[in-house]
């Protein structure tokens, strides 16, 4: 009669190997799927006055410091023609130890920045971010609009090199 010999080639698959496979092939679908893309986006930057808000103890350290730079296209970039105004960017920092126009070397910062641009909004945070020399570097958490879910770094430049410069990671 017809008789099944059990062999290594037809013998049967435990279940957890079955269940690793399918966990494979429903993982490299959502692996592509989440790659999204990088963009790189370098807008000029016009530094409108500074409000310094001090806290005790007196002197620079635990003060906050809010500035408003207005932010336009380097290139043709956001919808926008190059040299035409994209948004503002609100730039508050707490300063940890002194810094002056001369230096900031040893200085620390707590910083927000949010950019509202054509689209959307970019906010970069982090505590404890060196001031030494420009630009300083600040890791983008969260956006909104059309940059919902971005992360990436943003570089803020200075009256020496006024260029922010955005590496977005789009989902």
């Amino acid at each position: 009669m017809n008789t099944i010999r059990e062999s290594r080639q037809n013998a049967p698959v435990p279940r957890v190997v079955l269940l690793a496979l399918l966990a494979l092939v429903l993982a490299v679908p959502a692996v592509a799927a989440g790659k999204g893309h990088s963009e790189t986006l370098v807008l000029g930057i016009s530094q409108h006055g500074t409000v310094r808000t001090p806290h005790p103890p007196l002197g620079d350290a635990g003060d906050v410091f809010t500035t408003t730079l207005l932010l336009s296209n380097t290139s043709a970039a956001l919808g926008k023609p190059a040299k035409a105004s994209v948004g503002a960017m609100t730039f508050q920092y707490v300063l940890h130890g002194t810094c002056s126009t001369e230096s900031c070397a040893g200085a620390t910062a707590d910083i927000v920045a949010t950019s509202r641009l054509p689209g959307g909004t970019i906010i970069a945070t982090a505590n404890g971010v060196k001031l030494g020399r420009p630009p300083i570097l600040v890791p983008i958490t969260k956006g909104t609009g059309a940059f919902k879910g971005v992360t990436g770094m943003l570089a803020v430049g200075a009256a020496s090199s006024p260029i922010n410069t955005y590496k977005l990671k789009l989902p």
